[in-house]
């Protein structure tokens, strides 16, 4: 079990691209790997668009290693 350090959520407006810290935060990478995120949704502090704050559009970067979501 690995400490999670950080997630960001990248924006998929197709014009900002910007990645920004996650309102949603799990302390290791055991209770990230069994999460089911689908559905949510954040405000991009760059562009104000809601995106997707799912794991497709996640990066995870944690003490032994991280996570990269396939809409990176």
């Amino acid at each position: 079990m690995s400490e999670v350090n950080e997630i960001q959520i990248k924006c998929l407006n197709p014009r900002c691209g910007t990645w920004f810290p996650s309102p949603i935060f799990f302390g290791d990478t055991e209770s990230f790997d069994s999460s089911m995120l689908e559905g949510n949704t954040v405000q991009c502090p760059s562009c104000g668009s809601m995106t997707s704050c799912n794991k497709e559009n996640m990066r995870v970067r944690g003490k032994d290693g991280g996570f990269v979501g396939s809409d990176t």
